[in-house]
């Protein structure tokens, strides 16, 4: 015999089904858990390399931007982004 509220079967009217469900809804895989994460990680990592070559031999220097570039290139309104879900 089941009582109602346990939720042990399926379509029984117990709150089991529907907390398992509430319960699963916020949860969402682990980020970079998938092959493509894996393989865009793997190429920012390539790219931050060959960055930090080019530094290291000359070829790339970093400066700061003189007030009239940054007047000129303002910086990107962030606000405006999708927020994540």
């Amino acid at each position: 015999m089941t009582n109602k509220g346990d939720g042990a079967a399926k379509g029984d009217g117990g709150k089991g089904d529907r907390a398992d469900r509430e319960a699963d809804k916020g949860k969402q895989p682990a980020r970079g858990a998938g092959p493509t994460a894996s393989r865009q990680q793997k190429r920012r990592e390539e790219k931050l390399k060959l960055i930090e070559e080019q530094i290291a031999d000359g070829s790339l220097t970093i400066r700061q931007m003189t007030p009239a570039e940054r007047k000129a290139n303002p910086p990107k309104n962030l606000g405006k982004r999708r927020k994540k879900r």
